[in-house]
């Protein structure tokens, strides 16, 4: 679930980036397979980027949100870059990063929006490190059986 955030958000961020580049009309009205490659680039960026810093996003307590926090910065750098490389790959791992820098700079609520976004994908990692922790405990098993009726204990948990 949080690949499927990522990857919408970084598709949107792409196509709101070069569209303030190269004209408002350019992404719909110009040529169909560049817009495609674009919101294609941005799309796998952002999977990419969350799969390189992974292990940043999904750590409990305080701590864990100022890592989240470094995270999602590194995530924003690293999908810039290879958004930037699939789309000009010659200048693009340059001007990747210095564009987003801009445009958060030019448009702060975009900057909110995004890091809402990855506190949000945060949230999903931490939610789903629980889930795995409390399924491969040895009283999660039990825990979750508990939650079965007495009738379904019964008869899908016998003792023998």
């Amino acid at each position: 679930m949080a690949y499927a955030a990522i990857i919408a958000m970084t598709a949107g961020m792409t196509i709101l980036i070069m569209s303030g580049v190269n004209g408002e009309g350019l992404i719909w009205s110009g040529t169909a397979w560049f817009s495609q490659w674009i919101i294609f680039a941005g799309a796998v960026s952002g999977a990419i980027s969350l799969a390189l810093a992974r292990g940043w996003m999904g750590m409990e307590g305080t701590f864990g949100v100022m890592r989240a926090l470094v995270g999602s910065v590194a995530i924003s750098i690293m999908a810039a870059m290879i958004a930037g490389i699939l789309i000009d790959p010659l200048l693009g791992v340059v001007y990747g990063p210095v564009l987003l820098l801009t445009e958060f700079i030019a448009k702060p609520w975009l900057a909110i929006a995004w890091f809402a976004g990855m506190m949000g994908i945060h949230a999903l990692k931490l939610d789903a490190r629980r889930e795995r922790d409390l399924l491969e405990s040895p009283r999660g098993h039990a825990r979750a059986v508990t939650q079965l009726s007495r009738l379904s204990q019964e008869n899908l948990y016998r003792r023998s």
